[in-house]
């Protein structure tokens, strides 16, 4: 990005813009008068400003409608064309007819049906998409944060976003594209409180593992393999033999069930291949299969011979709002009997996650083998990494590290020589062993050897003299020299 002046062939002034890798030529009617010319020093003030304008963001044709008062028509922007006007509800109702499996997943396809008929379409659907302006979301999404659910509960900033910024703006965006809608409109959202995982400990599971095989024993080679590979129901329920390799170890996860259909797993690093703990290839090989199988058929089957659906998971039964024990599901009766807290039933992988972080797991293995992130990781089980990181460093002590501490000959390069550890002062000071190490090595002299004090002793030397010692600790070499004040 940049502007230039230059002259043309018939002497004239224009401008030479370098904007979005293009080369622009804007003329003007100033005749080139040299370098310290009026006309000159005009123009190279207006590319100036033209430049500065375009490196605060404003488009080409902005810069040059405030600075020079025109632009050439060629640069000005085509206008768009005018959106058509369309409801929100007739445009839904062709919308969601194209909205079917495989294009999305059927969970995806029922949610959003739902979440449209019973809560936006009552607010928004005879609004126009030009008259859904930015406060008229905020008023909706304030209505919504005041109602109530038809359970009677209110709800939470992450269920008022999901029907705002995940429903109502994928049926915009398409709309965006058809010409029919302009921009989404982008609220603030304040940050979302985050819940906690809330795993069992290890006696939870064992207990919870321990009464399935006493009362429920068809589900617990269900719950025992998810709660020791921590897969996610989906991908566990959607597992076929050829899926599982009994002489390697190794569980090839490719496909997740939901709502009946098989689909892709959530992310694009779920689909993995893991191996298993040897429990867990203990519990598969002790399974019962048909005896002549291409290994097409599902690993686990609900009690009718059925493939595994959310109805037949253990954990709520058929009611959706429980009234006694019995329609609760196996897995809240379970909780129940052994009086420990409920919890849902997807607390089975982050058992798993938690037990192996506090084991000392490595945290890249356990993202990859769980199909996650490390970042999810560190924010939902953080709590459970070990936090003795030095220890493994202590344990891998190396057997050479004894003799390698100890100085050679001259002593370690750290501290003092070997030849003056004797001689270590009352009150020594840091490095006190290289005192006179910046002094050379006394040289004899003959004034000094004919000292009349010296051969002396301390007693016989009068008070007003003064005696120096100067030594090499290293060296360990030292004269006494003295002479009268």
């Amino acid at each position: 990005m940049g502007v230039r002046v230059v002259t043309n062939q018939h002497g004239y002034l224009r401008f030479r813009i370098y904007w979005k890798g293009q080369d622009i030529a804007v003329s003007t009617l100033y005749r080139d008068d040299g370098p310290q010319g009026r006309n000159r020093r005009l123009v190279n003030a207006k590319a100036l400003l033209i430049e500065e304008n375009m490196r605060h963001g404003a488009e080409l044709h902005r810069a040059l409608l405030e600075v020079l008062g025109d632009c050439p028509p060629r640069l000005m922007p085509t206008p768009s064309p005018a959106p058509k006007l369309r409801t929100l509800r007739s445009y839904y109702e062709e919308w969601i007819e194209r909205k079917v499996p495989p294009l999305v997943r059927l969970s995806t396809a029922k949610r959003h049906r739902l979440c449209f008929e019973a809560i936006v379409l009552p607010e928004l659907g005879a609004a126009l998409f030009q008259d859904i302006t930015k406060s008229r979301l905020e008023a909706f999404r304030a209505k919504l944060l005041r109602g109530k659910t038809q359970r009677g509960t209110t709800r939470t900033i992450k269920a008022v976003r999901n029907i705002i910024d995940w429903h109502l703006r994928s049926l915009w965006r398409d709309a965006e594209r058809e010409g029919y809608a302009s921009l989404f409109p982008r609220l603030d959202w304040p940050r979302a409180h985050r819940t906690k995982p809330d795993p069992f400990d290890s006696d939870e599971r064992d207990a919870i593992l321990a009464w399935f095989a006493r009362n429920e024993p068809y589900w617990c080679p269900w719950l025992f393999f998810l709660f020791w590979t921590g897969v996610r129901h989906g991908e566990a329920a959607a597992l076929r033999w050829n899926d599982i390799d009994l002489k390697r170890g190794i569980i090839s996860i490719s496909r997740s069930r939901d709502e009946g259909e098989d689909n892709a797993p959530k992310t694009a690093g779920s689909t993995r291949e893991i191996p298993m703990l040897p429990w867990v290839v203990d519990l598969l090989k002790r399974m019962p299969r048909r005896l002549h199988s291409d290994g097409s058929e599902f690993v686990f089957l609900s009690p009718e011979g059925k493939p595994m659906t959310d109805t037949w998971w253990p954990k709520r039964g058929a009611a959706r709002r429980p009234v006694d024990d019995e329609s609760k599901g196996i897995w809240f009766r379970c909780l129940r009997s052994l009086g420990t807290r409920p919890r849902r039933f997807y607390m089975t992988r982050h058992t798993f996650i938690a037990w192996a972080l506090s084991e000392g797991a490595n945290l890249k293995g356990l993202a990859e083998y769980c199909g996650t992130s490390v970042q999810m990781i560190e924010q939902s089980y953080g709590r459970y990494i070990r936090k003795d990181f030095l220890g493994p460093l202590i344990a891998a002590r190396p057997k050479t590290l004894g003799k390698a501490a100890v100085g050679e000959k001259n002593g370690p390069a750290t501290g003092p020589p070997l030849g003056v550890l004797g001689k270590r002062p009352e009150f020594p000071s840091e490095f006190w062993w290289r005192r006179g190490e910046l002094k050379t090595r006394i040289r004899e002299h003959p004034v000094r050897k004919s000292s009349i004090f010296k051969g002396f002793s301390s007693r016989n030397i009068p008070p007003n003299t003064v005696i120096y010692r100067l030594s090499s600790l290293r060296d360990g070499f030292s004269e006494v020299i003295s002479f009268a004040s």
